[in-house]
């Protein structure tokens, strides 16, 4: 379907071009523009100045920006959309998201500028680039846990009933979730007991979680990733029952689109299975590995590419 095979036997020369631009300056930037305390109702106008500095680095591309209005108790929010248009427009789209929110209390740069950042150089190095499919880049709000609800993950999860409700068909929604933190020390990453497969004792790795509808990307993924950037440990894992028996593999803006039928992958270094500073006012910059950013944001662009001309 994405010519994988033939992916893994001969390196496409334009993606390989691609992924060499990535800058570890700009991701460095990135995640200490959007770090900060930024609760969706603690910290109001700071995750307002939040999304600004997103809706501006999106405006300096060649692409299409939006703001799709999310109303919480009276106050109101935004996603942040950019579209980049493909050659031909019946086939269905490719989405590249990430949450700008932060926990209470938590300055967030694993969870997550850390994905906002991988988001903000994906789309720089893409914004010269030409496919088939159209692509989105999505900042979403309010994924974390806020006041007057048990409801979390409102801001995609107004979005993708949207686009639903629009008829808008998705090859993929890729959706980065905490894609900043390793730990290299041995049993310095914690597996969930209801998950079978073979997990490594290290913390660093990224893991590719899908469900069953979402299997080809998940193999896709993970052979462009594999072949373009070997130093990057990936571990796929589908989740049966879309999650439903491992709460944790739905705490992040890909459930919403699995619930809609969209055929969607969490990225993550894992968060609280391996991260102690997770959704605490330790979540720095300075926990940050921004080698294994910068391997994650080659791994992003390398399936974008292969999804984005099929």
């Amino acid at each position: 379907m994405y010519n994988v095979m033939n992916t893994m036997a001969a390196l496409d020369p334009s993606i390989c071009g691609l992924i060499s631009q990535v800058s570890i300056d700009r991701l460095d930037k990135h995640v200490k523009k959007i770090e900060g305390l930024r609760h969706g109702w603690e910290n109001y106008d700071i995750l307002a100045e939040k999304a600004g500095y997103i809706e501006e680095t999106f405006r300096s591309l060649d692409v299409t920006v939006e703001n799709q209005d999310v109303i919480f108790h009276g106050r109101m929010y935004r996603n942040i959309i950019a579209t980049k248009k493909g050659r031909e427009s019946d086939k269905p789209w490719i989405l590249l998201g990430a949450h700008y929110d932060a926990a209470r209390g938590s300055p967030g740069a694993d969870d997550n500028a850390s994905g906002i950042a991988v988001l903000l150089e994906a789309a720089h190095l893409l914004d010269s680039a030409h496919f088939d499919r159209t692509i989105q880049f999505v900042a979403f709000t309010l994924e974390e846990p806020q006041p007057h609800t048990v409801h979390f993950l409102i801001g995609s999860d107004s979005f993708a009933k949207e686009a639903r409700k629009l008829n808008i068909r998705y090859e993929a929604a890729l959706i980065l979730e905490s894609v900043g933190y390793t730990d290299t020390a041995e049993g310095s990453q914690f597996v969930p007991f209801l998950i079978k497969i073979p997990i490594p004792q290290k913390g660093n790795f990224l893991g590719i979680i899908a469900n069953k509808r979402s299997k080809i990307i998940l193999e896709a993924f993970h052979a462009a990733a594999s072949s373009y950037v070997p130093e990057l440990i990936t571990i796929p894992y589908r989740v049966p029952f879309s999650g439903r028996l491992i709460p944790e593999t739905r705490f992040s803006d890909h459930a919403p689109f699995w619930d809609q039928g969209y055929p969607a992958l969490m990225l993550t270094d894992t968060a609280m299975f391996r991260n102690p500073h997770y959704h605490t006012h330790r979540d720095k910059h300075e926990t940050l590995d921004f080698t294994f950013m910068h391997n994650v944001t080659k791994a992003v662009l390398s399936a974008v590419a292969l999804f984005g001309n099929p």
